[in-house]
């Protein structure tokens, strides 16, 4: 029995076309995600007051800051297949399910709107490793990997400050 990789005819990065594109749609549609979630961690590490401002505070700068990192290796993964990944805010509102939010909220709404994107996030990640997965990205596969394991930590985090059991 073939495996997918084996029966690869080797072009660019041994990938056709039509796979490059699926794989980077999938990349694409996470970097609006990922970008909408970066912009919302800012709003709420600037804007948190309360009782719970350190530790929300502290946390989110701590996700941003990874997410800057996480967000660059996203867009760079797409330039590797000779693609453009989305720059323009209007095109990251438009392909993103997760929303902005106002600033006027409680510590315990943003966290609760952090647990409900986490959710959302990994959602995409799964369908981007799966579609890379399909199609013998390895490279992919292992990006998407580490984004798992680092959202599953931080949404049981969160979940645990909360003092509240989430299973999305």
């Amino acid at each position: 029995m073939e495996t997918i990789l084996e029966q690869k005819v080797h072009k660019k990065l041994g990938f056709e076309h039509l796979e490059a594109v699926e794989i980077v749609n999938k990349l694409d549609v996470l970097l609006c995600n990922y970008q909408i979630f970066f912009h919302k961690l800012q709003n709420y590490h600037w804007n948190v007051v309360g009782g719970e401002f350190f530790d929300l505070h502290h946390v989110t700068q701590e996700m941003y800051e990874k997410g800057l990192k996480n967000i660059d290796e996203i867009a760079e993964r797409i330039r590797v297949f000779g693609k453009t990944p989305e720059y323009r805010l209007s095109e990251y509102s438009k392909k993103s399910e997760i929303e902005e939010t106002t600033h006027e909220l409680s510590s315990e709404y943003m966290t609760l709107n952090l647990i409900s994107d986490i959710g959302t996030l990994t959602s995409f990640i799964i369908e981007t490793s799966h579609t890379a997965q399909d199609n013998g990205d390895l490279g992919t596969v292992y990006m998407m990997n580490k984004l798992i394991k680092e959202f599953e930590t931080y949404h049981w985090q969160l979940s645990s400050w909360t003092n509240k059991k989430y299973n999305s």
